[in-house]
């Protein structure tokens, strides 16, 4: 059965169903598409259609297998996750994982339904529910990068990713929550998403609400975006699978910006078939994008199919780590015990695999000035490009919204702060400090140019040495030092005693794979929980244009472990 709490859509107005921390999380369209919903003769018929159809878990292909054996049609799967998120997101742990939902949704099932009725014929993500992180552009729908000043801004065209997805016959389901200009998990909009695994524990950020949406079966799949880490910490910590390809696989142009030359799209999903599936929707060169060209370029012939690259999915082979040397990062041990112990026992199942371990560590001048203080040496320069990307993208907004970083730090230090959800300000990474560091820097500085010009090619050359030097194909490691952490906000401060921060010292592999003139892949996959219930997620980092070959590894380890499962979740 998966209708659940179809009873309660609509009973009662979403400002007296307060979350665990005090926000009423406002899905804009949520309750008006039920509502419409339950008021046609199409209510109790796409009830009996999916009832013995068990969405929980399910995946791409257990979706269109049902769709071809005439047991579910697009409009009732779609019916079903707008209910599952009423249930479990705006009423039950109110996991605020969404912002707005696509009023369009039924009629666009309902369209492709009659689609297949005709033509017998199933596009790659035929109607398959798939939410955004709200940094991606979206016709009609708000798109609000985390921040109350764009709370109402609707772009009139689609990003190319989702022109691209929607060209596979993917249903766009709606927006999800993520931390402010894409900073932390917490945003001015409506707050910040909860854990599905503990609800006063975070659920990482930026892309947080994508990775809420999946781990708790409330979309098929999502599309976060990753610049730092964004993808990655979610999918850790939300026990999904989530990936950073090489930048430039998959466009960045109708994404808000934060570092251009970083930034990247990233699939998340509950198992790596369906990251390989809708990665092979995402990638593909962009003539608007130039660096999706000069990647596609790059990338070796057999993993490009006329103009685009090849099916993902034929990469994913059982035996994929055997005979393959593979390096432990050891330099990211030595956070939580139990997070360490999972990390050998992941080792230890890679080696029955058939893979070669190889202990390495980077060169300790470069990992202490690059890596463990990366945040202080590389990511403040970084960002001096910032107000000049932000300020390029917001001119082709509408005019009500402010148009420059200028007026963008003022409203955050005014009027913001008085708001329903006052921004953050206690982290360099949060949205109040980016705006007001961005006012005294630009592309133009001198120390920006000397950052892509030579630290990033050294970073990049670096890692490639590493590679060659012990003749490896991929690194593993823990992805996160501790796992997640109790929520704090300007809203609410939560304390937990079994919460085990990780030593100063000991940071996470996030850096290493994007700040780069070239971008390394890296896969989150599960490898188990802790003993507080809690996921973690083992990363798969490889060379630059290496993302089949590490899905290849990810989906072996996985295949063999099967860590996943999904949250309990009290209705």
């Amino acid at each position: 059965m998966i209708d659940p709490l179809q009873s309660k859509c609509g009973q009662r107005g979403l400002s007296e169903d307060l979350g665990p921390g005090g926000e009423a999380p406002e899905i804009r369209g949520l309750i008006e598409i039920l509502s419409a919903h339950a008021a046609t003769n199409r209510a109790a018929s796409d009830a009996l259609e999916t009832r013995n159809f068990n969405l929980e878990e399910a995946t791409i292909g257990d979706i269109h297998r049902a769709i071809r054996e005439r047991r579910l049609t697009c409009r009732a799967l779609a019916l079903t996750y707008l209910q599952r998120i009423h249930a479990y997101s705006v009423h039950g742990p109110h996991l605020n994982a969404f912002v707005n939902i696509n009023l369009k949704i039924l009629d666009e099932a309902q369209a492709l339904d009659e689609e297949f009725q005709v033509t017998g014929h199933l596009r790659p993500l035929h109607g398959i529910p798939v939410s955004l992180k709200d940094s991606i552009d979206t016709a009609g729908i708000a798109t609000t990068a985390g921040s109350a000043l764009l709370a109402n801004s609707i772009p009139k065209r689609d990003a190319f990713i989702v022109s691209k997805l929607k060209a596979a016959g993917a249903l766009v389901l709606g927006k999800n929550t993520l931390g402010d200009l894409s900073g932390s998990s917490y945003s001015t909009v409506n707050g910040i998403p909860r854990n599905p695994y503990k609800l006063n524990r975070v659920p990482g950020g930026s892309s947080s609400g994508s990775g809420v949406a999946v781990a708790a079966n409330l979309t098929m799949v999502a599309v976060g975006e990753d610049t730092l880490t964004s993808v990655r910490t979610p999918a850790a910590l939300t026990s999904t699978v989530g990936m950073r390809p090489t930048t430039g696989l998959i466009s960045s142009s109708g994404i808000v910006p934060r570092k251009r030359n970083i930034d990247t799209a990233g699939p998340i999903a509950r198992n790596v078939t369906d990251v390989a599936r809708l990665l092979t929707t995402l990638a593909g060169p962009d003539p608007a994008d130039p660096l999706s060209q000069r990647t596609f370029a790059s990338f070796a012939a057999n993993m490009k199919s006329g103009n685009g690259y090849i099916d993902f999915t034929s990469c994913l082979k059982n035996d994929a780590l055997r005979g393959v040397r593979i390096g432990i990062g050891r330099d990211f041990f030595g956070g939580d015990p139990e997070i360490d112990a999972l990390a050998e026992a992941a080792a230890a199942m890679i080696e029955r695999l058939g893979a070669k371990l190889i202990d390495v560590r980077f060169e300790k001048d470069f990992f202490e000035h690059y890596v463990r203080d990366g945040l202080k040496t590389v990511m403040p320069i970084l960002m001096y490009g910032f107000r000049d990307a932000f300020e390029s993208y917001l001119a082709g907004l509408d005019a009500d919204v402010p148009q420059t970083v200028r007026e963008w730090a003022k409203a955050y230090s005014t009027e913001l702060r008085n708001s329903r959800f006052p921004p953050e300000e206690a982290r360099p990474s949060q949205a109040s400090l980016v705006l007001k560091e961005a006012l005294n820097h630009s592309s133009a500085d001198e120390d920006y140019r000397r950052m892509i010009e030579d630290t990033l090619p050294m970073l990049t050359r670096t890692k490639r040495e590493l590679f060659q030097k012990f003749s490896i194909a991929a690194m593993i490691m823990p992805y996160q030092p501790s796992f997640a952490e109790p929520i704090v906000t300007p809203r609410e401060v939560n304390t937990d005693p079994s919460f085990v921060p990780a030593p100063p010292s000991i940071v996470a592999p996030n850096s290493i794979a994007g700040y780069g003139s070239e971008g390394f892949p890296m896969v989150i996959v599960p490898m188990g929980f802790g003993s507080a219930g809690l996921p973690m997620g083992l990363a798969i980092m490889g060379r630059p244009y290496s993302d089949g070959e590490i899905l290849g590894f990810a989906y072996a380890f996985e295949q063999a472990t099967k860590h996943r499962r999904p949250p309990r979740l009290a209705s």
